[in-house]
């Protein structure tokens, strides 16, 4: 019996000892929950009904939007969240917008694409137009930002705050014109699959 206590207990401070390292090692490791979210290629499709707060926001060229007004459409529209200084989801996130695109052609021309930075201190106009031009994003593709207080009540509002941008998750929004419900996809669906769900959601072909 003390045989084996002389072994076990070596093997289970071993294993104590490497677990708290890999802890100690994602506490530093900022991107952490992105690299989990991106190690995830699957995604969920719910139906959701959100309340869209009166804010006023700021596109890529500094012109004043009124979000209510321009979510409120009468063409299909896609909506997620990004800043332009993550090097790990929000890449992937606005270069899966484009491939959906090129994914839907011609069917996708009335797509109405809104990206809204969660990082508007330093997300910019200027920065945002930089970024969009980055993707080649063109026109029908909108990036906003804003005060950072307008920015967590919309947040909020898609049930979408994470309390820092380090800790943001995949997701994406898709509405049908005139309607009340959105579609909310969590996860890093592919342009095709986004393209996909646009197509049978929003143009249903």
């Amino acid at each position: 019996m003390r045989a084996a206590l002389s072994i076990t207990l070596p093997l289970a401070a071993t294993l104590i000892l490497a677990g708290t390292a890999l802890a100690e090692t994602a506490s530093h490791d900022k991107h952490a929950a992105h690299r989990a979210a991106m190690q995830n290629t699957r995604y969920e499709a719910t139906t959701e009904h959100y309340s869209v707060p009166d804010v006023q926001l700021l596109d890529q060229s500094g012109t004043r939007v009124d979000l209510q007004a321009l979510l409120d459409t009468d063409e299909p529209l896609a909506l997620n969240f990004i800043f332009t200084t993550c090097t790990t989801i929000c890449p992937v996130m606005t270069a899966t917008f484009a491939q959906m695109r090129r994914e839907l052609g011609d069917a996708g021309g009335d797509l109405r694409l809104v990206s809204i930075s969660i990082d508007p201190e330093y997300d910019r106009p200027e920065q945002l137009r930089a970024y969009a031009e980055q993707f080649r994003a063109g026109a029908g593709w909108e990036f906003l930002t804003g005060d950072s207080e307008d920015i967590v009540r919309v947040l909020k509002s898609f049930d979408s705050y994470a309390g820092s941008k380090m800790n943001h998750q995949p997701i994406t929004l898709l509405k049908s014109p005139g309607s009340a419900s959105w579609t909310r996809i969590d996860g890093l669906a592919s342009g095709k699959d986004l393209a996909h769900e646009v197509a049978e959601r929003l143009l249903h072909r």
